[in-house]
């Protein structure tokens, strides 16, 4: 799993101390400078986090330094526009270069009498969960025992995928349109995730995850009770 992200809560366009943070993170790495994503996301206060205002802001495989500080800056400054009730959290983590792409929701209302989760998977890097790179593989699991009681395998065609310039989207190889993106088990274990982020939150939760060379990496998680 990624570490933890920094964030920082209603903080000010100068806050020095985090914009050393993203420098840290942001150090070249070898002859390369690392990447980065950034979010930023509007709550009110009396809903204890659960209470999202807007979408978040979301900027992916943000490159560098001098960009990275730029993005965040932005982020705080839009932040301040705001009622002074609402608060606004900035989140600089590191860029996964995703094989797989998911994104689950630990409690979804369907026409079962079991509860049950949804998991939503599609091959490279997605903005947003699944929704940039089209079709996803799309699964349905049942809470109590982790059984999978729907299982669709959408025909893919196109994946997003970082380059030095930034994100594209290029063609899937053929010989993986038409196969499951991740196996069972992996389908089982971001359930597994969702549920226990779901206990912490004390709400339903929406995760995006990234599978990277067999790891699974956290990026983000919400509640949407």
């Amino acid at each position: 799993m990624a570490p933890a992200p920094w964030a920082v809560p209603a903080a000010a366009p100068g806050d020095d101390r985090f914009l050393d943070y993203v420098r840290e993170l942001t150090q070249p790495d070898g002859a390369q400078n690392a990447a980065v994503d950034v979010r930023a996301v509007t709550v009110d206060p009396a809903t204890a986090g659960a209470g999202r205002v807007e979408d978040p802001w979301v900027s992916r495989h943000v490159v560098g330094q001098n960009d990275a500080l730029a993005v965040v800056r932005d982020y705080l400054a839009r932040g301040e526009t705001f009622r002074s009730a609402l608060r606004t959290a900035v989140v600089v983590e590191e860029f996964i270069a995703a094989d797989v792409s998911a994104q689950v929701v630990s409690g979804v209302h369907e026409t079962f009498e079991e509860e049950v989760a949804m998991v939503r998977t599609a091959h490279g890097v997605c903005v947003g969960g699944t929704d940039r790179a089209g079709p996803a593989d799309t699964y349905l699991v049942r809470r109590s025992d982790l059984n999978i009681l729907v299982e669709w395998i959408a025909e893919k065609h196109r994946q997003v995928v970082p380059t030095p310039s930034g994100l594209t989207e290029r063609s899937l190889p053929a010989a993986l349109r038409n196969r499951p993106c991740l196996t069972e088990e992996q389908i089982r274990d971001m359930v597994r995730i969702a549920l226990a982020a779901e206990v912490e939150m004390g709400l339903p939760v929406r995760l995006e995850l990234a599978w990277k060379e067999g790891a699974v990496y956290v990026l983000w998680c919400e509640a949407v009770g």
